[in-house]
């Protein structure tokens, strides 16, 4: 396995066609030196030039066209290569119509300059987010999910894992609105400048418009409202909210605290030591575990396991920054999705109110690359007759798929809510449902075994799982599941 620093284990390069320009540099270096901080000979020294010759640039009396050097330049300053003029670029707010920039007000470059430097701060996010992860757990007294940076509280994790036909879930039909939506003026310093002058109303609407992934879609989705315990069994109440009330909140407070790191000059004492003195927005979210103050979506998190008579093994999925929102630059557990509907209709709501299903769909969209089910049949899921759904379920009956859940935590970067779960599937089981497993599909690159190999991709053993915990840039979640499976393997691989 090759560390995070070598571009992760299954890296591409992508196909350019278009030649350079070097059109953006001027701005962009710009942005970069006022963003982190630095004189102009620290980004010099950075970029192996002369102070004078960074003037020059700076000053648009230079340029760089050869395609090389814009390619170092942008793995030295951690930019994807449309900021450099590499890639037709995808952002719709810096090549704006000469009528809308004259629409915009007396400085419509303000706006482009707070865009970039944004965006700049969302690349920094994905690049340290291990780091940035660590400094916000260290900013709440809470309870840790395993070996790993998710908080949680006692009664939101149980103490060993639990089959999911042992959780009931309940749903609440009203619900009162949350108290934090995110277009508070506290969450001002993460809503960029538009077009028009004005703030966008809310961080989702800033992701839409200037750094939007392929992978964006606002889709109602199940809001955790109560965690109980009934009777020895847990118990998790629901209502209703979307995916962009989720990523408003979420996303904001990551990139709030992205930013007061980086206004330190990337300060590494800072990110040891974190202060609430910059983060007004997460100060106003408050308790994170108050499921009143604001809408809490959860993702059901799952670490699957294949095993067999040689041992166990599990595939790994790295998120590309490009397609995902959320965790972006990552290695994650697979499958990942947060507790939805399959669309909008009232019995795809009723039909997949339940956390197995909702990882079957996963299954179907990350292992085997079918398309996201988004209720376009008018008709519910066939959970019972439809593949890969049939055999998993068949296999679940009879003992060969065995589902657990560790309990409930919050990514204390996102604070956004992690259902951490395990399945583990006997190996004829896995092999034959997964036969015709991707090697990449919508949200990234998967790491695993090739098609007649005995094994997931990843051996399930002491020495791996402190290697990807230690060494390798986890999605918190991810990291969570892999210690809490560790600890319990007793259990769940009998």
């Amino acid at each position: 396995m090759e560390s995070a620093d070598n571009r992760h284990w299954l890296a591409t390069e992508t196909e350019r066609s278009a030649p350079p320009d070097g059109s953006n540099l001027t701005d962009v270096l710009k942005a970069y030196r006022a963003l982190h901080k630095i004189k102009q000979q620290d980004l010099a020294d950075l970029l192996g030039y002369d102070q004078s010759y960074v003037s020059l640039l700076e000053r648009g009396k230079r340029t760089i066209r050869d395609m090389d050097e814009l390619r170092r330049l942008a793995q030295v300053l951690g930019l994807p290569e449309d900021e450099l003029g590499l890639l037709p670029t995808a952002d719709t707010a810096v090549a704006l119509p000469a009528e809308t920039v004259r629409q915009a007000g007396p400085n419509p470059h303000d706006a482009l300059d707070e865009q970039r430097r944004w965006r700049m701060t969302r690349r920094e996010l994905n690049r340290h987010r291990s780091e940035l992860t660590n400094a916000a757990a260290r900013l709440y007294s809470a309870d840790r999910a395993g070996d790993s940076p998710v908080i949680t509280k006692t009664s939101w994790m149980w103490s060993e894992p639990i089959d999911f036909a042992e959780i009931d879930l309940a749903w609440l039909p009203k619900t009162e609105a949350p108290k934090v939506l995110g277009n508070e003026p506290q969450s001002e310093g993460v809503r960029p400048l538009s077009p028009r002058g004005a703030r966008f109303d809310r961080y989702s609407q800033a992701i839409r418009m200037i750094d939007r992934p392929s992978l964006f879609e606002n889709r109602p989705s199940f809001r955790l409202l109560d965690v109980s315990t009934i009777d020895g069994r847990p118990k998790l109440s629901f209502g209703y909210t979307t995916y962009f009330d989720m990523a408003d909140i979420c996303e904001g407070v990551a990139h709030e605290l992205a930013s007061a790191w980086l206004a330190t000059g990337s300060d590494s004492a800072w990110i040891t030591d974190p202060t609430w003195d910059a983060l007004p927005f997460r100060s106003l979210v408050g308790d994170p575990f108050d499921l009143n103050r604001r809408a809490l979506l959860p993702s059901i998190d799952t670490l699957t396991i294949r095993l067999g008579s040689d041992g166990a093994s599990f595939p790994l999925h790295h998120r590309s920054a490009s397609n995902v929102a959320v965790a972006g630059g990552t290695y994650h557990i697979m499958p990942a999705g947060v507790f939805q509907p399959s669309s909008i209709m009232p019995w795809d709501q009723s039909n997949d109110f339940n956390l197995w299903r909702n990882v079957l769909r996963e299954y179907a969209e990350e292992f085997l690359g079918d398309p996201e089910a988004d209720g376009s049949s008018g008709e519910p899921i066939d959970y019972d007759g439809a593949e890969p759904f049939r055999t998993l379920n068949q296999a679940r009956r009879e003992g060969k798929v065995r589902p657990y859940c560790f309990g409930i935590g919050l990514d204390p970067l996102t604070l956004a809510g992690e259902i951490l779960s395990v399945v583990v599937i006997d190996a004829d089981v896995y092999d034959s449902v997964f036969a015709g497993m991707v090697s990449r599909n919508s949200e990234g690159t998967v790491v695993a075994g090739r098609a007649g190999e005995d094994t997931a991709g990843v051996e399930f053993t002491r020495a791996n799982i402190r290697r990807l915990l230690d060494n390798e840039p986890l999605a918190s979640a991810a990291a969570a599941c892999l210690d809490l499976a560790w600890q319990h393997r007793g259990i769940i691989l009998g």
